[in-house]
Formats: structure tokens, C-alpha cells, sequence
């Protein structure tokens, strides 16, 4: 499956790469990329999927009023990170992804951002990409999956362009 451009060999290198390893650790892109009601939100639900806006409120770890919880899981929604369902009158949440797909899907904006211009200003950030990479624990593993990825993308590319 794909998500955002990101393949899950993609994903798992990413993630090694930021040192997000599925447990909020430093360097993962949803600790910079969300604010902490809604990491804790999708912690929450993560954990429980389908849940009405209430249980999400009582599974917080910190008491936060009913409407804030209602606005944050809204918007969550129209980041596209949520989906929900209509139960009643009421909505019920899940995940739209899993945690490692939605480090994969941040991180490979930042990527596609940083890599924006296709001239010589690409050149630093792919270098800097190739050296983290190295000095990661199991780095030369990772830049076997890296070349196996860059492989790949070009046969695929090659294919269409003869079409």
C-alpha cells in the first residue's frame, strides 16, 4: 500500500531515519508536526479505534473540556488523519493511518519540500539523507534498503517511459 509517496520499505527507512520508532521517540516528525492535545488524541485512539467523542475525552490523561476535544478531533479529521463514522447523532473516530504511516506521510513532505527545486540546492539534502543514513544503528543495512530502493524506482521509471 501506498501512502503519501511512500512505499513500506520507504516507511521503515524514514522512520529509522528520524528515530521515530512507533514510540514518540526524539526525532519523530508527530511530535513537531502536531500539537500535544492532538498527539495525545491519536494516541488515544491508536490504541481504541472507533470511538465517539466522549470515550475519547475520558481516555485523555489530563481533564480537557468536552468542545475541545470535539474541535480537535474535527480538525484531525480534515487533516485527513482521522476518519469517523456517524453513530446516532454523534460521530465516531478512528485512524486513518498507523503511526508509522503517518511518520512515512510527514516526512516525506518534508522531504519532497526540501527537494522542491531539482537543481544543485538538491544536492546538499541528499547528502545529508546518505550520511544520516551511515551513521544509524544498522546504517549499512540501511543503505542497502536505500540502493534497493533507488533501484527499484528507476526500473519502474524506465518502464514508463516507454509507454
Amino acid at each position: 500500500m501506498t501512502i503519501g509517496g511512500s512505499t513500506p520499505d520507504t516507511s521503515l527507512v524514514l522512520r529509522k531515519l528520524l528515530g521515530g520508532r512507533g514510540n514518540g521517540g526524539a526525532g519523530d516528525p508527530i511530535e513537531t508536526a502536531f500539537g500535544v492535545l492532538e498527539r495525545d488524541v491519536m494516541n488515544v485512539l491508536w490504541t481504541t479505534a472507533d470511538l465517539p467523542v466522549r470515550d475519547v475525552q475520558a481516555r485523555l490523561a489530563r481533564q480537557v473540556a468536552y468542545t475541545t476535544v470535539m474541535t480537535t478531533l474535527d480538525r484531525l479529521y480534515k487533516k485527513g488523519v482521522l476518519v469517523r463514522r456517524a453513530s446516532g447523532r454523534a460521530f465516531r473516530y478512528s485512524t486513518a493511518l498507523t503511526r508509522p504511516e503517518l511518520q512515512a506521510r510527514i516526512a516525506g513532505r518534508v522531504l519532497a519540500g526540501m527537494l522542491q527545486g531539482r537543481d544543485e540546492a538538491a544536492v546538499p539534502v541528499l547528502s545529508n539523507l546518505v550520511e544520516s543514513v551511515s551513521t544509524q544503528a544498522g546504517g549499512a543495512e540501511l543503505l542497502e534498503t536505500l540502493e534497493a530502493l533507488v533501484r527499484d524506482k528507476r526500473r519502474e521509471l524506465k518502464k514508463a517511459d516507454r509507454r
